[in-house]
């Protein structure tokens, strides 16, 4: 547990990585939406919240490549590290999460949408349901997008650049096969039926087992990993 814990203090001695260049670069594009969004007639619905998805996948991959040589020449074990690594970013996770709820109370309870009529982080579809749906939602894919950059770090590091291309290759050409199926029987319909049917919280269910698969195989993959 204490080696666990020394892989926590470690990647949060990078504070600015984890959590200050996020918030900026969120921060940032919110504050160009509300300059329009003075000037604008109708209301704005902006995408501007994934770029703090989009992030957390980038963190799960930088993080691996950059600290794990170091872990392993400290003597830490492979067990800890990843157990440490999946802490930080479990608790980074939640703290995004608690902040993109309060963000969207503000915006669409206590400031009528900033004054401007812009909707950057309580949108619809997105939004809808019970407020704690607005918490826990983000929490569970941001979860997912730090689990897929790490997944890909740990393969990365496990088979270079050679297995990163033909890894690519494999999913390009089992994505061309799929759709050529699924066109082929005419499924496609069925499938778009389905996806209008669902609600974001049962999107968002649908991605806890996929977190934990891709748990699961990058500890696979990182106790290869030299």
């Amino acid at each position: 547990m204490n080696r666990t814990s020394a892989v926590v203090r470690l990647h949060l001695r990078k504070k600015l990585h984890w959590l200050l260049v996020p918030v900026a670069v969120l921060m940032s594009s919110f504050i160009i939406n509300v300059l329009i969004g003075a000037f604008a007639e109708d209301p704005i619905y902006t995408g501007g919240l994934s770029s703090i998805f989009v992030y957390m996948m980038a963190m799960g991959i930088v993080t691996f490549t950059q600290t794990f040589p170091f872990s392993l020449g400290m003597g830490i074990r492979r067990l800890d590290y990843y157990r440490g690594t999946f802490a930080t970013g479990l608790l980074t996770v939640f703290v995004f999460a608690v902040f993109l709820f309060l963000m969207s109370m503000t915006e669409s309870k206590w400031t009528d949408y900033w004054g401007v009529r812009l909707h950057f982080f309580e949108l619809p579809y997105w939004s809808d349901g019970p407020i704690i749906n607005r918490l826990w939602i983000p929490f569970l894919l941001l979860l997912n997008m730090f689990a897929s950059g790490f997944l890909i770090g740990t393969y990365y590091r496990r088979f270079n650049k050679t297995g990163l291309l033909i890894g690519a290759l494999v999913i390009v050409l089992l994505g061309t096969v799929v759709s050529f199926v699924i066109g082929l029987n005419d499924y496609w319909a069925n499938i778009f039926n389905w996806l209008q049917d669902q609600t974001m919280a049962g999107l968002a269910l649908w991605t806890l087992p996929i977190t934990l698969l891709f748990a699961v195989v990058s500890y696979l993959l990182l106790r290869r990993c030299t």
